[in-house]
């Protein structure tokens, strides 16, 4: 698959998990701490790409929406798919993916 540019995927992810949630875009840049008089208008463009949002504004639209920031940034399908439900695992069992990760990685390079 092939990967696309940072601000087609952030946009397209918070407008994908905005809408999931079913609520507003006034309703997420208020969640997120913009403010009242501009919370509707700055998703809007955000979600259609015209900005992106600072650094910390990206993560508290993050943690509104109950999703990782990487989440939100990861070009590859495949990955966005691994972060969330990496994300959604207890510890112990994040520890044990990670484990199991790194025998994979390990037994790869070994040609195994």
């Amino acid at each position: 698959m092939p990967k696309l540019r940072a601000r087609a995927v952030f946009a397209a992810r918070l407008k994908a998990v905005r809408t999931a949630m079913g609520i507003s875009q006034a309703e997420l840049g208020l969640r997120s701490g913009l403010p009242p008089e501009v919370a509707s208008t700055r998703i809007n463009r955000y979600e259609r790409g015209i900005h992106l949002p600072d650094i910390e504004t990206a993560e508290k639209l993050a943690q509104a929406l109950g999703v990782p920031l990487a989440y939100l940034l990861a070009q590859d399908e495949r990955l966005a798919e691994a972060i969330l439900k990496f994300d959604r695992l207890p510890v112990a069992a994040q520890n044990k993916a990670l484990a199991e990760l790194d025998a994979l990685g390990k037994a790869t390079k070994e040609g195994k």
